[in-house]
């Protein structure tokens, strides 16, 4: 990590240079550090991306397969590694799945019509200064 945050302190702005066609090979399981064998954590970078790094809790290494920083520098992601390996950012990914998925069950159940007229209904009562009251009216078939 050290070598990366000397390179992001330099790079600034031309890091987040666009690439093209871009192939990850991300390695299926966890696999033993590099630097001191212990057993290396997977961390999910994103939806989009969709891959995870090799990080060792035990030494700071930090392992990408080939593909993968060229994918984190497309997706403008390249100076923030820090970032991706926090439990913030895990925690905050792992709440948007739950969140895709949740919306998606509820779409076929539902029907993609009635789900979209809701969205419309929530964005509208958002706006709303009264919206409670509006809420117990409606529940109350006012």
């Amino acid at each position: 990590m050290g070598d990366y945050r000397h390179w992001r302190d330099q790079a600034g702005a031309a890091a987040q240079a666009a690439i093209g066609l871009l192939v990850v090979e991300d390695h299926p399981a966890a696999r033993p550090c590099p630097s001191c064998a212990r057993l290396m954590q997977r961390v999910r970078v994103g939806a989009t991306p969709d891959f995870r790094l090799d990080r060792c809790a035990a030494c700071a290494l930090l392992w990408l397969d080939r593909g993968e920083w060229d994918a984190l520098r497309s997706a403008g992601l390249a100076t923030s590694l820090e970032e991706i390996l926090s439990e913030r950012w895990q925690r905050d990914l792992q709440a948007q799945e739950v969140r895709t998925r949740r919306i998606a069950q509820l779409r076929e159940k539902h029907g993609a019509e009635c789900m979209e007229e809701l969205a419309r209904m929530r964005e509208w009562l958002d706006t709303q200064p009264h919206r409670d009251e509006l809420l117990a009216l409606l529940r109350a078939g006012w």
